[in-house]
């Protein structure tokens, strides 16, 4: 599955321009990165479209260290999916620190999947992803919980129906 990404685009000069390319699940993102990591009321954004840029290249880029995976909390069950552009991932998640045990979870935007599926990057965190499971999304479906328009992102190479 390719990596979540900004656009490769940025004006330098022109971070408006860049700003206006972005896909809505960039430029929520992109708000969400201001509020949190610079603490910069909204009419000052322009300027922090490269830093923006510079932190979803990591996202999607840079691999967890064994720290950072040992801290991170698992999803089983899980399967990879998308609404529109915005890929995510769903499963029963443990060890997470808002959610409780065995929770079904549709994560933040999905931006990087290790090779073997053994982690996931999401925009908020790392996750160990244990049993991957494409049929939960169908189950998700058929119970109401996550809308008939998302769609399954095979990952294993397998056929999606």
């Amino acid at each position: 599955m390719p990596p979540l990404r900004a656009s490769p685009t940025f004006a330098r000069f022109s971070p408006d321009w860049t700003l206006k390319q972005f896909t809505p699940c960039f430029q929520n993102l992109f708000e969400d990165y201001v509020d949190r990591h610079l603490n910069r009321p909204a009419s000052e954004q322009e300027r922090y479209v490269s830093q923006f840029l510079e932190h979803a290249d990591r996202l999607s880029s840079v691999p967890p260290t064994q720290v950072e995976l040992d801290q991170a909390p698992v999803l089983h069950g899980w399967c990879a999916a998308a609404l529109g552009s915005t890929p995510f991932l769903l499963g029963q998640v443990s060890g997470h620190p808002l959610l409780r045990w065995g929770a079904r979870t549709r994560t933040s935007p999905l931006f990087q999947i290790a090779s073997d599926h053994s982690w996931a990057r999401t925009w908020n965190r790392f996750y160990v992803l244990d049993g991957y499971t494409p049929e939960v999304l169908f189950k998700l479906q058929a119970d109401g919980v996550i809308a008939a328009d998302v769609q399954l992102v095979r990952v294993d190479g397998g056929s999606l129906h």
